[in-house]
């Protein structure tokens, strides 16, 4: 068994790919080998009903990883199996977009709307090199065959995500850690910037705002995930994110770092379209460990078959390692 990337995604697999299944997972079973069902129930402090699709994740995990250090990897998936979604205020002033939503969180992690990017070396590198971002995309841009030789250039979200109205559109560059064979090919020097710059990236995309729209209050409904825009084409004075009970306006070469699990909304009141780059990464109370962990529930999720076959989930790492490498060979060359 190999593991592969999807180049089909109109919105971010990490944000929706537990919600999408949540469910299934109380119902679904999969055959793991009998070596791995045994391995796996010596583990200590089991979170998730045996046999189901959160407990065959589980037995994963723990055999991979280990059962310490994963505990609370494995509680947010025992809290998606049972349904139990986060909804709960965000300090104690009481406004109405101070509320942090998730059905896919890990529930002791700090909850705030900004975070500062100046503290982050990796924001800092971005922002010295913005324009070597905002060029390539004025260069794609400007040619009018991308829509034929990209790949789901400007595609749109679930219609059921009716906040973000129909006009919000992604690029995408780099979905979990693995880099789009085509896009990426299309944007050597943005790919090259970000590995350079020690970004902790899960995903990449530009993302582009239209003239006079907006995007209604809402969550991504996933706490362990933060997310970063780096304005690249932006109509200054013009546009804004609001996320909680403050709001920042969109600069052309400045890093924004904050966690949309918290009630966010965004507005452009100009007569252009806003664009920028952005990224996810982390929360940043998360250990090594646990990032390892949750890309193999993502990868669990993608690939049923991957629980059970153990000869792949003992190789795990490498294989992952194997995959990121030969994503970034399409930029490489």
């Amino acid at each position: 068994m190999q593991l592969t990337m999807s180049t089909t995604r109109l919105v971010s697999p990490l944000l929706i790919a537990l919600g999408t299944l949540q469910p299934k997972l109380p119902a679904t079973r999969c055959h793991a080998g009998p070596a791995m069902l045994a391995t796996a129930a010596a583990a200590e402090a089991r979170e998730c009903v045996p046999g189901t699709f959160a407990g065959q994740i589980e037995d994963a995990v723990c055999l991979v990883y280990g059962s310490k250090g994963t505990n609370r990897v494995r509680k947010s998936l025992r809290a998606l199996s049972d349904g139990v979604d986060l909804d709960r205020p965000v300090g104690d002033s009481g406004h109405a977009m101070m509320r942090q939503q998730a059905n896919s969180y890990i529930e002791s992690l700090t909850a705030k709307p900004w975070y500062d990017a100046s503290s982050s070396k990796w924001a800092g590198k971005l922002e010295k090199k913005w324009r070597v971002v905002a060029d390539e995309l004025k260069k794609n841009l400007a040619d009018t065959a991308l829509d034929q030789k990209g790949n789901n250039i400007w595609g749109g979200l679930q219609s059921d995500r009716i906040e973000y109205g129909t006009d919000w559109k992604t690029l995408p560059l780099c979905d979990r850690t693995v880099w789009d064979p085509t896009n990426s090919a299309l944007f050597p020097k943005t790919c090259a910037l970000l590995t350079k710059s020690k970004v902790p990236l899960i995903e990449a995309f530009f993302a582009k705002m239209p003239p006079k729209t907006d995007i209604k209050a809402h969550s991504d409904m996933c706490n362990f995930v933060l997310t970063s825009h780096l304005g690249v084409d932006v109509p200054e004075g013009q546009c804004d994110l609001t996320v909680g009970d403050e709001t920042v306006e969109w600069r052309n070469g400045k890093v924004m770092l904050f966690d949309t699990s918290i009630l966010h909304s965004a507005e452009n009141r100009a007569d252009v379209t806003r664009y920028i780059l952005m990224m996810r990464v982390y929360h940043p109370e998360l250990s090594a460990l646990e990032r390892s962990a949750m890309q193999l529930v993502f990868d669990c999720l993608d690939e049923p078959e991957l629980l059970g076959d153990q000869e792949a989930l003992s190789e795990y790492d490498a294989r992952r390692r194997e995959l990121e490498a030969m994503s970034r060979r399409a930029w490489e060359r």
